[in-house]
């Protein structure tokens, strides 16, 4: 990823000299992509909310592939927002990059917005509007015949069914999607999605292996949006009986310090609840409140997503202790 962010750096001057705006917009969407793909999110978002200020409507794309450059400069920022620890915008955001891209009139670019939105509803543990998105995007790929969305799409919808009770059919969803999408920069996104799944279907040995095969892919890669959040799932699957409580603490350990790194709110929040709720059982309150108070009190939105509400009924728990003390 590297190599590829050092192209899009000579695309962007490129275009630069030339003056020639539409190319300014891929330019910026494409050092944007290289940067988030390495997880590096405040200089990704800087570069696709510069190339978004510089679309025009009416500007035309003649020799542009595929997704449509403005709309991943409208698309991407949603995910960053939520990981920086802003759940509430990225909300606002999805629906008008929805909005955006539906009247774009261009199927493969409307597919992959609608997976994104999925994806988001995913990390904000909203299954029914994920399947909704999922479901949406699926349509439109197998109506248009678009094989890699069409990947992306199928492991979405299936950690959604699997979220709602449907654990065999969606496991089955993900292992399709995989299987189809094969190598390549998401691979490590949808491993995400195969792991949290199986944990949730309680298979925790499936899921550390779908982790180290993340894991890989991110080291290859260089970095990546997930590797926290890849970690923690480590963690998360040798708890649940893939190993030691001392293996787990180490590698929701490093999910922490890779989402301290990335400024990653949102991942650090989730990994801290996961490391406080073993401190927790090992009878370490202290530390465990310690750890979660802080990130907790950073936020200033999305206090009615998930992970912020299991946020404060842990730490509530923790603080019952000191308050019983006292009394």
């Amino acid at each position: 990823m590297e190599k590829a962010q050092h192209f899009a750096e000579e695309a962007l001057r490129v275009a630069e000299r030339l003056d020639d705006a539409p190319r300014l917009v891929g330019a910026h969407m494409g050092l944007g992509g290289s940067l988030y793909w390495q997880g590096k999110l405040e200089p990704a978002l800087a570069q696709y909310r510069r190339g978004f200020e510089m679309f025009d409507p009416n500007m035309q794309f003649p020799d542009w592939p595929g997704f449509h450059p403005a709309a991943q400069c409208h698309v991407f920022p949603m995910l960053i927002t939520w990981m920086l620890g802003y759940p509430d915008r990225s909300l606002d955001e999805l629906r008008a990059a929805v909005g955006s891209a539906e009247t774009l009139r261009h199927p493969l670019t409307l597919a992959w917005v609608l997976y994104y939105a999925a994806f988001l509803h995913i990390v904000r543990h909203e299954p029914s509007a994920a399947a909704d998105y999922a479901g949406r995007a699926l349509r439109i790929c197998e109506d248009q015949r678009i094989a890699q969305c069409h990947a992306h799409a199928l492991c979405a919808h299936g950690w959604a069914l699997n979220a709602s009770g449907e654990s065999e059919k969606g496991l089955a969803q993900i292992g399709q999607g995989l299987d189809s999408y094969g190598l390549g920069a998401g691979q490590h996104v949808l491993l995400v999605l195969q792991a949290d799944a199986q944990l949730a279907s309680g298979k925790p040995e499936a899921a550390l292996a779908s982790v180290a095969a993340g894991l890989k892919a991110v080291e290859k890669a260089g970095g990546a949006q997930h590797e926290a959040e890849l970690y923690r799932l480590r963690g998360e699957a040798l708890l649940a009986g893939a190993g030691t409580a001392s293996e787990a603490e180490t590698a929701i350990e490093q999910g922490i310090d890779v989402a301290r790194r990335q400024n990653a709110k949102s991942w650090e929040l989730r990994a801290a609840m996961s490391l406080a709720r073993l401190r927790r059982q090992q009878g370490r309150q202290q530390e465990a409140l310690a750890l979660l108070a802080p990130i907790y009190a950073w936020f200033t939105e999305g206090f009615e997503t998930a992970d912020l509400k299991q946020a404060k009924t842990l730490l509530d728990k923790l603080t019952e202790p000191a308050i019983a003390a006292e009394g």
